[in-house]
């Protein structure tokens, strides 16, 4: 939501007052050109001794829960997620630091019902399962976010089964991708409930962005 500032809440007494009052004004309105939340950090001392390492910009689990449709998680600290941005591209990314987008969080709900939507439902069987577009799916990494990568070459199914998101089974698959990019290579994993039309997938996976993620969805409730 974008926030509005009227003249009579800056008082002029000076250029000088009114130059700051207007560079808060611009500082402030480009900020919300897309939402976002962040995680904030949770109470010390907790002793949990099984926190997974995380991404560069976390240091501890958070408290700020995020809601996709039916779907309620908790971000760790210092990762935030950007429910819309400006042009789409960042819509549902969760990312850390200087990442763009580290991993995806969608409902799909009303993509899935619209029989005329360019979409591709996720599928773990399928090479490209991960990828909804019916465009030539990119790879995207933590300093390649969706848009600025090159064309995907191949992607192969590693692994497929099913994972939990709380209560529930999450179809789940891992696949090897390829870029046109060498650099870009990855993988990508992929959590994908049918019934609800969530869909979770992480963009380049490592080992401590992988017990990130499975922490929060293994804690994610819904209703």
């Amino acid at each position: 939501m974008a926030l509005r500032y009227g003249r009579k809440g800056f008082p002029v007494r000076s250029k000088v007052v009114w130059c700051a009052a207007l560079a808060v004004v611009v500082a402030l309105t480009a900020a919300a050109c897309s939402r976002s939340v962040t995680g904030t950090p949770s109470a010390a001392g907790s002793g949990d001794s099984s926190q997974a390492a995380l991404p560069p910009g976390s240091t501890a689990s958070g408290s700020t829960a995020v809601t996709v449709a039916t779907m309620h998680v908790t971000l760790p600290q210092g990762a935030r997620y950007t429910e819309t941005s400006a042009d789409g591209s960042l819509d549902g990314c969760v990312s850390a630091g200087s990442a763009a987008c580290e991993a995806r969080m969608l409902d799909l709900r009303a993509a899935s019902a619209d029989p005329n939507a360019q979409f591709n439902a996720p599928s773990t069987s399928r090479p490209y399962g991960w990828y909804t577009g019916t465009d030539v799916p990119q790879c995207i990494t933590p300093s390649t976010g969706p848009g600025a990568g090159t064309q995907a070459t191949g992607s192969t199914v590693l692994e497929h089964g099913f994972a939990p998101i709380g209560p529930k089974k999450a179809e789940y698959a891992r696949w090897q991708v390829t870029c046109a990019n060498g650099a870009q290579d990855n993988q990508v994993r992929m959590w994908w409930l049918p019934t609800s039309k969530i869909l979770v997938v992480e963009y380049a996976s490592t080992p401590a962005l992988d017990a990130q993620l499975d922490q929060m969805l293994a804690a994610a409730t819904f209703g």
